[in-house]
């Protein structure tokens, strides 16, 4: 999504901004690990939430923008032994695209949040990947 960054509009790509999440991320990651506790962080899925009238995507739909956060969120947690990624985006989008259903599970309606069935589906896999 874009975001207004020290009085100008800017979004994850653009050099200066990534820089500061990276550096926003490094910071939380080092606070919540500190005490030597496991920490869980997920990818972005691809998301749908809408099409502009000339039917292209928002920016923050765009799978790009999703694929950027996602490697620096790897090559972040990367640094941090004790912080584990769960890749939610795989388990949800396995065809590497967005989609509203998996195994036949209508897991997304709106193209953001999770249906019932779908958390329903998705809760065994959470719990085992926290284990």
């Amino acid at each position: 999504m874009d975001r207004v960054n020290e009085g100008q509009w800017t979004h994850i790509g653009d050099p200066t901004f990534d820089a500061y999440l990276n550096g926003e991320l490094e910071r939380a990651l080092t606070i919540a690990g500190s005490t030597g506790v496991r920490v869980v962080v997920a990818t972005v899925p691809y998301s749908r939430g809408g099409e502009k009238p000339d039917g292209r995507l928002y920016p923050e739909d765009q799978p790009d923008r999703v694929n950027l956060w996602n490697t620096m969120l790897r090559k972040t947690v990367s640094h941090h032994p004790n912080v584990a990624i769960l890749d939610l985006n795989k388990k949800l989008c396995p065809d590497g695209v967005y989609t509203a259903k998996v195994d036949g599970i209508k897991v997304r309606s709106d193209g953001v949040h999770l249906t019932p069935e779908g958390v329903k589906w998705l809760t065994p896999w959470l719990e085992e990947s926290l284990r």
